[in-house]
């Protein structure tokens, strides 16, 4: 690792602060901040993961190469990014063997040993199901003290579920990231389509939103999309999108982060709004 570490004197005392880890192939993303009032106390980092040997082992260096991050603190939370994740109703996470029959169709690395990981959601009445490595579960376990661990879209699904003003349901939320986005909608009872697709070309992000907006389209809503996540590919897909959608706007970035710290705006999304769901 050639980054500058995080400068361990920023946090005198870990137990009054926060940390929150997310974690996708490439890139670990870093915040600690208090809870409180105090607007400055937010600290964001973004480190780059070597890839070779393998991703464990880059976490693994990263993490010891900041040993801020292995201070006692007050809560820990981890977000694992990833495209392969299920959404079930929470009566399914509730049957051991509904929930196995799901996990079983997801996509995994079949050299690797993994384990069946449930994020409820219960405001929402889901729950994310995934299988991340047991390696990179027990890493994280033994390393830090007693982390609770999430899938990317729990926040999302969390934040977009509880601040629509006017409600959720009948609006498309896009969380949009350099080479992937999210795609949430709820119905009256809780999410009707959540999923994450990985493009190359930044028309293929409109071609994915358009389809899953057709597919929404049977329940005879014309939905309104909501953009979160990169502003520099918003603003080029959104003049796009209004060609086929009368209402394209962005998400209003949370003002209580903001005032935390600016940074915070690289940051992705589901970690700026993480902490406002907690």
């Amino acid at each position: 690792m050639t980054q500058q570490p995080l400068d361990s004197s920023l946090i005198a005392n870990p137990r009054l602060y926060n940390l929150i880890l997310r974690i996708e192939p490439l890139r670990l993303d870093v915040m600690i901040y208090s809870g409180g009032e105090d607007d400055d106390s937010l600290i964001y980092r973004s480190i780059k993961l070597d890839s070779a040997p393998s991703q464990i082992a880059a976490l693994e260096e990263a993490v010891y190469e900041n040993p801020v991050l292995l201070g006692d603190f007050n809560r820990i939370t981890v977000i694992l990014a990833s495209t392969d994740y299920a959404i079930v109703p929470e009566w399914v996470a509730d049957d051991d063997s509904l929930e196995t029959a799901v996990a079983d169709k997801l996509i995994v690395n079949d050299d690797a040993d993994t384990e069946l990981l449930t994020v409820n959601i219960p405001e929402s009445g889901v729950a994310v199901l995934l299988k991340p490595e047991v390696r990179l579960l027990a890493f994280l376990r033994r390393t830090f003290n007693n982390p609770v661990i999430l899938h990317h879209v729990a926040p999302l699904i969390k934040y977009f579920h509880n601040t629509e003003k006017l409600g959720a349901a009948g609006k498309i939320f896009v969380n949009l990231r350099s080479d992937s986005l999210d795609i949430i909608s709820f119905g009256g009872e809780g999410p009707k389509l959540v999923n994450t697709f990985n493009f190359r070309d930044k028309m293929d992000a409109v071609y994915y939103i358009l389809a899953c907006r057709e597919l929404l389209k049977e329940d005879g809503e014309d939905h309104e999309i909501l953009i979160a996540g990169n502003s520099e590919i918003r603003d080029e897909i959104t003049p796009v999108l209004r060609k086929y959608v009368g209402y394209v706007m962005p998400v209003i970035f949370p003002s209580t982060m903001f005032k935390a710290a600016k940074d915070t705006m690289k940051a992705p999304f589901d970690l700026i709004v993480l902490p406002l769901c907690e």
